[in-house]
């Protein structure tokens, strides 16, 4: 009887998850475009993997990034094959959430995230040119002395491709 209440607990964990694919408006005006995401964050081209923001609340974040053959990282990885390198998703993960904390900060540009911790990740599918990612990251605690800990998941066309727990130090630049 036991492990029936435990088998059912984990496929109504799995209806779960996927009921939690959010909704989303991508012809509204971003709340961040690239302008402004770049007075946020200390990233800059060809290091930037946000394009603009579609929402932000005070937990939660969403962010969208447009992958065109025209990325530097298609080059070798891979040339006849092009598939955008997963730590360059767990980097989109970081700095969608960086704009989510850095931007409750009074200037943020004084201000930068470290990456203390990375878990739990999961690749679900291939990106490739053309897709449109949108990441979701959600504050999982709060701010403690400077550390910030998120969980992101990116999607592409309502399909979860990624997914990843992180970390963040916000230190003060010198």
């Amino acid at each position: 009887m036991q492990f029936l209440k435990e088998l059912f607990k984990k496929v109504d964990k799995k209806k779960e998850e996927k009921k939690n694919v959010f909704e989303f408006d991508l012809e509204k005006n971003p709340i961040l475009d690239i302008k402004n995401i770049m007075k946020i964050l200390p990233h800059k081209p060809p290091f930037l993997f946000v394009d603009k923001i579609i929402d932000i609340t005070e937990n939660r974040i969403i962010g969208v990034k447009n992958v065109t053959m025209n990325e530097y990282f298609f080059i070798g990885h891979f040339p006849n094959e092009p598939i955008m390198p997963g730590v360059l998703q767990i980097e989109a993960i970081a700095q969608v959430g960086g704009i989510l904390v850095l931007n409750k900060l009074n200037n943020p540009k004084l201000y930068s995230t470290y990456f203390l911790k990375i878990d739990n990740v999961k690749f679900k599918h291939k990106i490739i040119p053309g897709d449109i990612i949108i990441f979701q990251v959600n504050l999982l605690e709060s701010m403690k002395r400077g550390i910030v800990h998120m969980k992101g998941k990116g999607f592409v066309n309502h399909k979860l491709v990624v997914e990843a727990e992180v970390m963040a130090k916000i230190v003060k630049n010198k």
